[in-house]
């Protein structure tokens, strides 16, 4: 009785490691695999004068979890302006920046800002209530 249990619990082993086995031989790649050109994460970027420093910086970026190094953040974003990368329109890096008509520019930086209204109506009472 003993011995037969013995051999059901090799026989369970063998079975187990034999799983194992073809589960980690599948999921390896072939040996004689050559690599295909991996896709770098500054390659997003166009390899353009004026992206050199978005690119670099990419190339060297940490890969494996949510890093900002130095806290300097990593910007995949093109500009509609310049059509460089690493930074949005309106943005200081921006060669472009504070070019264009002032008046205007104001008035889409109130436009788009969520609390300009806000602040006004704060102010406008503040008068009424003096």
């Amino acid at each position: 009785h003993d011995r037969h249990e013995r051999k059901r619990k090799r026989q369970e082993v063998q079975q187990l490691q034999k799983l194992q086995h073809l589960e980690s031989f599948y999921e390896k790649p072939p040996p004689g695999l050559i690599k295909e050109n991996e896709t770098k994460p500054e390659d997003c970027i166009p390899d353009v004068p004026g992206n050199e420093s978005a690119r670099e910086f990419l190339a060297h970026a940490p890969t494996k979890g949510l890093w900002m190094p130095l806290g300097k953040e990593v910007k995949v974003m093109q500009c509609w302006r310049c059509k460089r990368y690493g930074h949005r329109t309106g943005d200081k890096e921006c060669p472009f920046f504070i070019k264009g008509n002032q008046k205007l520019e104001q008035f889409r930086v109130a436009h788009e800002d969520p609390m300009y209204d806000i602040i006004r109506e704060n102010k406008r009472h503040e008068k009424e209530m003096r």
